[in-house]
């Protein structure tokens, strides 16, 4: 496994506010608040499952409900464990950082130098308290108490940003809860012995062509060595055109290309889910 980086670009604390009232609740599950929503239970049968690993906003941010919600379709159980223990990153940060490619084509030299220094004294040490010595546990102890649990049916993880990495990494064929599909959308971090250990889990990968966090050119080596491994079908890959890295939670609704990217690279995460928790 490659080392964690510690340093972040300032592009991945961009984005917007939404609007809308959350479906769920907050409960404390496997020693975890954590966000549920289940809005179709069966009644009767194993249920499958949705664990959402956000991003560095955490659980309380309203995108990062509003994204469960939209999840919790074919009665699906979604949960959106508090990875961070709290100690997400402070909204305040979505917009007076890099918001998005309009705001950034405004910015100045000295905007510019003053967002990176913020950026780096905000995340710096935020990434090294949350390291994946300390992180990868209790991601893996949440799901390992998921599949002790006989009601439960199949497992995915979809990861945004920091927590896209994740996502993949619990579809490693070595893991000791390796779930049964992964979703990541716009990945931080990724590298490809990350991918390298996948083997037959199905994986899917959105990412804007625009991501500062993730160049096309990682992408492709990604995209290579996960269809080596698992071939086409199991592999989907899609790369949204001038989206930014976090469009999938953080686009702005108000204007409609992101709307309407956001919203696709949702309906593709769940038809792509859907088709391998039927297999």
């Amino acid at each position: 496994m490659a080392t964690e980086q510690t340093t972040i670009a300032p592009c991945c604390v961009d984005g917007h506010i939404h609007e809308g009232t959350p479906l769920g609740s907050f409960e404390i599950i496997n020693g975890l608040r954590t966000y549920v929503v289940d809005p179709n239970p069966p009644t009767s049968g194993k249920q499958n499952v949705i664990v959402i690993i956000s991003d560095i906003f955490g659980v309380d941010l309203l995108n990062t409900k509003l994204f469960a919600d939209t999840w919790a379709q074919h009665e699906w159980k979604v949960y959106v464990p508090d990875f961070l223990e709290g100690d997400a990153v402070d909204h305040s940060h979505l917009k007076t950082i890099v918001p998005n490619l309009r705001d950034q084509a405004k910015a100045t030299a000295i905007s510019k130098a003053k967002d990176a220094a913020e950026t780096a004294a905000t995340l710096g040490p935020w990434l090294v308290t949350h390291r994946e010595a300390v992180v990868k546990p209790l991601i893996e102890g949440f799901v390992r108490k998921l599949k002790e649990d006989p009601k439960v049916g199949k497992i995915a993880t979809v990861g945004n940003c920091w927590g896209g990495r994740y996502a993949l990494i619990l579809a490693q064929e070595n893991s000791p809860v390796r779930v049964d599909c992964s979703v990541a959308n716009h990945p931080a971090f990724l590298v490809n012995s990350d991918v390298e250990p996948i083997t037959s889990t199905p994986c899917a990968i959105f990412k804007g062509d625009k991501d500062a966090m993730m160049t096309e050119e990682q992408l492709d080596e990604v995209e290579s060595v996960l269809k080596g491994n698992l071939g086409e079908e199991k592999v989907h890959v899609r790369r949204y055109k001038d989206a930014v890295h976090g469009f999938t939670v953080r686009g702005d609704d108000m204007i409609e290309s992101e709307k309407k990217q956001k919203e696709e690279a949702a309906a593709e995460g769940i038809n792509f889910v859907a088709k391998w928790f039927a297999t």
